[in-house]
């Protein structure tokens, strides 16, 4: 009775007054948490008119009353978080100023291999509308469901959209298709091309981690200056325009394709051999070759460029 205003045993006691009427101070009940819990919440006052009792109050205002308590609670609750929010800069400038090595407050040099990670998942919290990654050959564990970054639930709750760049490479080994499906499962949006110049991540337009070699394994920097945020965001806006979707994401028919065909045709705009993409799609080079030779006689090329970019030019590819 009443779930979310009062406790079960509130409730219960409540609906027993209204029910049955008041009661002697005296009962054993009066004494009781739950009684003690209506009082607070008011629910009941004592009468002394006549012998001293304890009663309910008439549900239409003790209900209401307890309503808007309920809405100022939330209120408080809401300044808290604003009272929070404003207070977030002067606590993440003494943070930077704690775990900074002497770099600037905007460009943090990071090397600790465990502390890159650690970056890499905090920013993935911060985030609160978007979260991008460029993923590439260079990675010290090879592409599997175990690699796939989950996210918190309060993240998913968020609405955070996920989007991954992945290079063709990844792709190529035997545990990407279960990577490419854990990442799908995960909320994740993939494409692929066929060469990135480094990995990267950005959480919204506030943080960046980039590395500081191509393989990322010399550390990385964790940037915060608006401009640079902004052109790398411009960078990963226009490599995923012209990346290739790959995962359940590709499987609609488009131009009279079926969705094998889709998806073949995809992937080999990436640059993949017969055998990644046979191992990507779970079926034999034989098949592939099929597959790649009715997609060149389609499209009335010669060789693999010349379909390629005949299916950009018509369209074919998403």
């Amino acid at each position: 009775m009443l779930e979310g205003l009062l406790s079960m045993g509130a409730g219960a006691l409540y609906d027993s007054l209204v029910r049955g009427g008041p009661i002697a101070v005296d009962d054993p009940r009066a004494e009781s948490a739950d009684m003690a819990e209506l009082f607070e919440k008011g629910f009941v006052r004592r009468d002394y008119r006549g012998d001293p009792t304890i009663a309910p109050v008439e549900p239409v205002r003790a209900v209401d009353h307890a309503i808007l308590a309920a809405q100022q609670q939330v209120l408080d609750q809401q300044r808290a978080i604003v009272a929070a929010r404003h207070q977030l800069d002067a606590l993440q400038a003494a943070y930077r100023m704690a775990n900074s090595s002497g770099d600037t407050a905007d460009i943090e040099v990071v090397t600790d291999p465990q502390r890159i990670g650690q970056i890499s998942f905090e920013l993935c919290l911060s985030a609160r509308e978007e979260f991008v990654t460029f993923s590439t050959r260079h990675f010290r564990k090879a592409p599997s469901v175990q690699t796939v970054m989950t996210l918190p639930a309060v993240v998913a709750e968020r609405g955070v959209v996920l989007r991954n760049v992945c290079e063709r490479a990844v792709l190529e080994f035997e545990s990407s298709r279960a990577m490419v499906e854990g990442n799908l499962k995960a909320g994740w949006q993939m494409r692929a091309v066929p060469e990135l110049p480094m990995k990267m991540v950005i959480a919204d337009r506030h943080s960046a981690l980039v590395p500081l070699d191509p393989t990322g394994m010399e550390g990385a920097l964790l940037v915060r200056t608006p401009t640079i945020i902004a052109a790398l965001r411009m960078l990963f806006e226009l490599v995923w325009s012209q990346a290739v979707p790959v995962g359940a994401q590709e499987t609609g028919s488009r131009n009279g394709l079926t969705p094998t065909q889709a998806k073949v045709l995809d992937l080999l705009a990436t640059g993949m051999t017969d055998g990644a993409i046979a191992r990507h799609m779970q079926i034999s080079e034989r098949t592939v070759r099929r597959y790649v030779s009715g997609l060149l006689e389609a499209l009335q090329a010669d060789n693999r460029v010349a379909a390629v970019y005949a299916a950009t030019r018509l369209g074919w590819l998403n």
